[in-house]
């Protein structure tokens, strides 16, 4: 009696989202609103067990759906709309994460390159005035700063930006630009007077 009950349930849940996939298709929002409240939680929950960062599964639940709103003129008929949901849902979670991990790698690249050629004796600012051991030493001074505070450096000093421009290119505001140089011209400071 039990398992007839909860096949019925099933059958019903089917039937109601099939109904609601064909509205959906014919350009109805409130289909589209319903199946994605109705299945929210359930895609959330699968979405961390594949990659446990909330921000990533939700932003990519909400691709999903905007994926299936901007293409529901194209999408075929679905017999099992929750499976299609689970399974482009983690299509879509894996594609986020290479693109984000991707992106990650780019800017630890970028950034990486960026200050090899920020001590590159050839680049620093005062090349022609510094003797061979100051050079050295301003390049072991350099090599103490994190990657932020190298970026803000090679930035403002080597490329002439503003602490507006480089606050815009960081994606951080003035202030944390001011931080940046302010620590670091200190660290610089520092470890020029203890090389000495």
């Amino acid at each position: 009696m039990f398992l007839t009950t909860v096949l019925n349930k099933d059958k019903e849940n089917c039937s109601e989202d099939i109904r609601l996939w064909e509205e959906l298709r014919a350009g109805d929002r409130t289909a589209l609103s319903s199946l994605f409240n109705k299945y929210y939680t359930h895609l959330l929950n699968y979405g961390l067990k594949i990659i446990p960062n909330t921000q990533l599964v939700k932003d990519s639940i909400q691709e999903l759906f905007i994926s299936i709103w901007e293409y529901r003129s194209n999408l075929s008929q679905v017999e099992y709309i929750r499976s299609y949901l689970f399974s482009s849902l983690r299509r879509t979670i894996i594609r986020q994460h290479d693109v984000a991990e991707t992106r990650q790698e780019r800017d630890e690249r970028y950034s990486e390159e960026s200050f090899k050629k920020l001590i590159n004796k050839e680049q620093l600012m005062i090349m022609d005035e510094l003797e061979e051991e100051q050079k050295y030493r301003l390049e072991q001074a350099i090599e103490q700063l994190s990657k932020r505070q190298k970026e803000a450096v090679f930035l403002k000093f080597y490329n002439g930006f503003t602490s507006d421009e480089i606050a815009e290119i960081m994606g951080v505001n003035k202030q944390s630009v001011y931080n940046y140089i302010s620590r670091s011209i200190d660290t610089l400071r520092e470890q020029l007077l203890v090389m000495s």
